[in-house]
């Protein structure tokens, strides 16, 4: 029987626990322990009930239902017994309509449907139909990676790739477009341009073949979220009771969690590692790292210099989230999820969340303002203080949304190295620590958002594959 520690007590950390105990036979393993460094479970996924009773989310807020990863966050939800809590925005609404951008001060919004493809709208010159003929006709290239701003500037022209693209990246990754990687984080278009030669052509080619036989697709949760055509969802009290919800599951499931414990190296002891984390050893038989890799980096090294300077390879962003609440309703004059602000505008902030306009909270507005990202030390330098921050937030709410109210309330985070950033050639750096680790037969795995998606839908699917391949190294059917 197999000894198995979880090092990390982030989401996947806590799926990798729930997954050993639900898809792996008793028989197979003795016990499950899971270290985490700080005196919390749940990462960045963090949702706070302020003093006056509104609720504030520091990290993700929603989930999105749509693919085979969305698809098995819903699995987990209902095997955690949380389907009566969730709360879902279908396609349609608002938030899911109205995306804008700010671009000389102003906001506009992007094309969402047909009829506006066809029209010209600013800041684009041209009607966005116009972008999709380009890719019909342009030629494909061969099967390298390149930066997500170069692939889009190549096959939709550089309004798409400075308005759409360039903003995208740096709301959902805090990241630079021209140094992220298409075939990382946007894999279905690189995949398409490869299989089809035409993004369009893939995506239409796509829609009329067969979809993935993944067994969670044809879940009675999954299939309901379809009929009902989620677009993204929650839970009530937030999203951090998925968190809450997972470690109660775990606990009942005979998990031993040791908190505030940072781990300090792996060291081989014959087929065993031993694990020490501060005055504390323990060993096992096999290892699931879910640290940030840059953590995994530093407690590997002695297993392997290489892995580790593998791993030390994918940069992290920090970004600074204000959370605003305001003791009226009305502020937000345009429904909408929210806006991203392009690189090219002299602006601090990355983005602001309409939190309200999706979940709203009685007589409040609430407002989210991510700033910094990759840019965060040459804007903020490394320590900038709250109050540096705060008045940033509000002076955008000011000048972009015109609000001149006070908040009632308001939190203030740095959340430190947060997002990995997947540059150009992540998929190879990935590859080859994986590749290290099967060479020297070291019984350790990767798993979470450093290296198969940044989402926390990716982190939870990383975290099952683990477990999964544990279990074809333990020989065991699943």
């Amino acid at each position: 029987m197999a000894k198995v520690v979880v090092l990390g007590g982030g989401v996947a950390g806590l799926a990798a626990s729930h997954y050993i105990r639900t898809l792996l036979p008793s028989s197979a393993v003795a016990s499950v322990c899971l270290i985490e460094g700080s005196l919390r479970l749940g990462g960045w996924m963090q949702s706070v009930q302020h003093d006056s009773g509104v609720l504030l989310e520091a990290g993700p807020r929603t989930l999105r239902a749509a693919g085979t990863a969305g698809a098995n966050t819903l699995v987990l939800a209902h095997d955690l017994g949380l389907e009566g809590k969730i709360r879902s925005v279908s396609y349609g609404h608002p938030t899911t309509m109205n995306r804008m951008i700010k671009v000389n001060g102003a906001l506009h919004r992007l094309p969402s449907s047909l009829s506006t493809a066809l029209k010209k709208t600013p800041p684009f010159t041209k009607p966005l139909l116009v972008a999709l003929l380009q890719d019909l006709r342009s030629e494909k290239v061969c099967n390298c990676d390149e930066s997500l701003y170069s692939f889009v500037n190549r096959r939709f022209g550089r309004e798409v790739a400075t308005y759409v693209i360039d903003p995208l990246a740096r709301g959902v990754f805090a990241g630079n477009a021209r140094e992220l990687s298409v075939k990382s984080l946007a894999k279905s278009l690189h995949a398409y341009e490869q299989r089809h030669g035409s993004v369009i052509k893939g995506a239409c080619f796509d829609v009329f073949t067969q979809r993935s036989r993944d067994s969670v697709l044809t879940h009675p949760m999954v299939k309901k979220a379809r009929k009902e055509k989620w677009a993204v969802w929650s839970l009530q009290e937030g999203i951090e009771t998925l968190i809450k919800a997972l470690e109660r599951d775990v606990v009942d499931r005979g998990v031993d969690i040791r908190l505030g414990h940072p781990v300090n190296k792996l060291s081989q002891n014959g087929r065993c590692l031993k694990i020490s984390f501060g005055s504390n050893e323990i060993s096992a038989d096999h290892v699931i790292s879910c640290l940030p890799c840059s953590q995994a980096a530093s407690v590997c090294g002695n297993l392997s210099k290489d892995l580790a300077q593998l791993l030390n390879a994918i940069p992290f962003a920090t970004v600074a989230v204000v959370n605003l609440a305001y003791d009226r309703s009305d502020l937000v004059t345009q429904p909408a999820f929210g806006y991203l602000v392009p690189s090219c505008e002299p602006s601090k902030v990355l983005g602001v969340i309409f939190d309200t306009c999706t979940f709203p909270q009685a007589n409040k507005t609430v407002l989210t303002v991510m700033m910094g990202g990759y840019w965060f030390n040459s804007l903020f330098g490394t320590h900038p203080s709250e109050e540096k921050l705060l008045s940033t937030a509000i002076d955008e709410l000011r000048s972009t949304l015109g609000i001149s109210d006070h908040p009632s309330a308001w939190r203030t985070q740095v959340l430190r190295a947060c997002i990995p950033q997947y540059v150009v050639g992540h998929t190879e750096v990935v590859a080859s620590a994986r590749r290290l680790i099967d060479q020297h037969k070291l019984p350790v795995s990767l798993a979470g958002n450093s290296y198969d998606g940044v989402g926390v839908n990716d982190a939870i699917l990383s975290a099952k594959a683990a477990v999964q391949n544990l279990a074809t190294t333990l020989g065991i059917k699943l």
